[in-house]
């Protein structure tokens, strides 16, 4: 009898670790295993994991449950790199804001006129609605959240508004400031409802979409620009 109930506790742990190393062994991430993934790599995977679940269900929708369980993590890591889903939730705007400014800096910075600054700006702008969509669509959300929150998603929508009015200012010393700002705010604006456009219609290409946009945004400009920079 002795014996047989060692061998029952042989099998149970066997089938309790064999359990345990097909549910709990999460795949690589960035190469690391679990257990062993830096703090930096973790919050970028975090944030892919949320960014996905916010662009499928909406804020409202987007659980820190679901996003730790995809994950492979438990919900205290969540909170551990984030605070709360807000949290979450803002760390995905700025690192969304925070490429798309990038790529149309960079973009701009090798344009030899007014014209092809116009130009490239508004192709890097599309090219990131083209190849990040699921986060341009986080980014544009149109989230309403209360206090500190609501107060850094303005500032973080304006920014990019901000670099537009900079570069405007830039190509048209001699446009008022106010005038300036506004046009800044119409081409921020235009082009994310010509982004909102194109997703609905994706058989049109980048360039086709780049080409009217870019249309509607020189007729406005090429008015505040000397005349020999026309």
């Amino acid at each position: 009898m002795r014996s047989l109930t060692s061998r029952n506790l042989r099998v149970v742990n066997f089938t309790i670790l064999s359990t345990r190393d097909a549910t709990d062994s999460p795949a690589l991430v960035s190469g690391y295993r679990h257990g062993r993934v830096p703090r930096q790599v973790r919050e970028q995977q975090l944030l892919d994991v949320a960014e996905e679940q916010f662009a499928l269900h909406g804020y409202g929708g987007a659980s820190i449950d679901a996003i730790a369980r995809i994950a492979g993590v438990s919900r205290p890591i969540v909170y551990d790199h984030f605070g709360d889903k807000e949290g979450v939730y803002l760390a995905c705007l700025r690192r969304a804001r925070g490429e798309l400014e990038q790529m149309i800096l960079a973009a701009v910075a090798g344009a030899s006129t007014a014209r092809e600054m116009v130009e490239r700006g508004t192709d890097a702008y599309f090219e990131f609605v083209e190849r990040r969509g699921q986060r341009w669509a986080v980014l544009f959300g149109g989230v309403e959240l209360a206090g500190g929150a609501s107060e850094e998603i303005a500032e973080l929508r304006f920014a990019t508004v901000n670099r537009i009015r900079d570069l405007i200012a830039a190509i048209a010393p001699d446009a008022d400031a106010v005038t300036i700002d506004a046009y800044a705010h119409a081409i921020s604006g235009s082009s994310e409802q010509v982004a909102k456009w194109w997703r609905a219609n994706p058989e049109l290409t980048r360039k086709q979409v780049v080409e009217l946009q870019v249309s509607f945004a020189w007729n406005g400009l090429s008015h505040l620009l000397p005349e020999q920079h026309r």
